[in-house]
């Protein structure tokens, strides 16, 4: 294999046997992207999971008026549509684009089935997976629906320690730049941040 299958999340700790057998019967394939491709489209149906062997994704939710949300980042080794592809109405509620090259293992539906129904340690392996972006997704909803700007400003920086980019954070965040550059004003100027050679940082991160 391109990449070591067995070292991904998913199958860690596997039957290698279970997993050889499945796939002599319905081998997966592997695509490649470059920086900026659309991986999978919102609303498009989810029939496939993608294993990211390299690169880093990111999930783009966009709203009838136009107005683009960026709900999470994924970097390799990681397992992406891992919530949809098994559920009643089967589409992704997110684009899936391509943050740098990156290439992917995908695998069927009934493949995954096959192999979950054989293999309990690569069943829990993906109920953690599954459970885990659950998680994050639901932290970021929390973010994006009750918390104010500089809420979720000091949320990024716990997760991120530092603003560098005021235009990447923005999109991030799903808000204009202008906003997010007002609001930074004003957190420096009540001393909630400061400015440093590494970019904003929360003042308390000084000490």
């Amino acid at each position: 294999m391109e990449c070591e299958i067995y070292d991904m999340p998913l199958f860690r700790g596997g039957d290698r046997m279970v997993l050889e057998a499945v796939l002599q019967r319905s081998p997966g394939r592997y695509a490649s992207y470059r920086k900026g491709d659309f991986i999978a489209l919102q609303d498009d149906v989810c029939r496939t999971l993608f294993l990211l062997c390299e690169g880093s994704v990111y999930a783009q939710m966009t709203s009838a008026e136009g107005r683009e949300l960026t709900l999470d980042t994924l970097s390799a080794p990681d397992t992406l549509a891992s919530a949809f592809v098994f559920g009643t109405e089967n589409r992704y509620p997110v684009s899936i684009i391509a943050q740098a090259d990156c290439r992917l293992w995908v695998l069927s539906r009934e493949s995954l089935r096959e192999i979950l129904e054989q293999d309990r340690t690569v069943l829990r392996n993906f109920l953690t997976i599954i459970s885990d972006h659950s998680l994050f997704l639901s932290r970021r909803i929390n973010e994006f629906a009750l918390q104010s700007l500089s809420s979720r400003v000091v949320s990024y920086l716990k997760d991120n320690h530092a603003i560098r980019n005021l235009q990447e954070v923005a999109f991030i965040l799903g808000v204009a730049r202008p906003s997010l550059s007002r609001m930074i004003g004003q957190m420096v100027d009540q001393g909630t941040l400061c400015k440093t050679p590494d970019g904003y940082i929360l003042k308390q991160a000084v000490h």
